[in-house]
């Protein structure tokens, strides 16, 4: 009697196993494919790095105009003749007889084993624009509170990147027609004339 209770009891098992996948391989769940998470959204920079386009002079001012690679906006910043003069003799590579200040900045930075490592434009006060100048020395990163117009001067000599931050842009920037075709040189410049207006200068505080 004993034997055939346990010959059912037997039976019974196994056709359970045999319905119940789970009795044999575990739980289904824990063999199912995990998808992976979602991704996550990049979070968007609060800086622009941008390049020199060139110094445009227009009523007699000089601007130094900024351009974002790859991207329709120009950024104007009006400077002095020899802010100006010393950012273009830096674009073209070319050197003063003696020493200019930011020529004598440079070399500062280097005796005293620091290197400049990039420059933002990060602010607009009132028509002002704000910059700052970073310096990493003995393992520190320093930051000197500049105009934009001596902090570019010594990102061109340096080779360093330009950032500008996306609240200037949207305050300042001046948007290309993306429609239009993309104009020579002289065309660009006679552009920029049109539409650059003095208006926002670039002072001490």
């Amino acid at each position: 009697m004993k034997n055939s209770l346990s010959l059912k009891a037997g039976l019974v098992l196994a056709v359970l196993a045999g319905a119940c996948p789970s009795a044999q391989a575990g739980n289904p769940s824990s063999n199912r494919k995990q998808l992976p998470p979602p991704p996550t959204k990049k979070p968007l920079s609060r800086f622009v790095e941008m390049k020199v386009l060139g110094i445009m002079e227009n009523r007699g001012a000089r601007a130094v105009v900024l351009e974002a690679p790859g991207r329709q906006i120009l950024l104007p910043i009006w400077i002095g003749d020899s802010e100006a003069f010393a950012i273009q003799l830096r674009l073209n590579r070319q050197r003063f007889q003696r020493p200019l200040t930011h020529d004598l900045l440079d070399a500062m930075v280097r005796r005293l084993g620091g290197r400049v490592v990039e420059v933002r434009v990060d602010d607009l006060r009132e028509n002002t624009f704000l910059a700052k100048i970073f310096v990493v020395q003995a393992g520190k990163r320093l930051v000197f509170d500049a105009r934009p117009s001596d902090s570019i001067a010594l990102a061109v000599g340096n080779q360093v990147p330009i950032l500008v931050a996306r609240q200037v842009l949207d305050a300042a920037g001046i948007r290309k027609d993306e429609q239009q075709q993309e104009p020579d040189e002289q065309q660009q410049q006679d552009l920029l004339k049109d539409i650059l207006q003095p208006d926002r200068e670039e002072k001490t505080l």
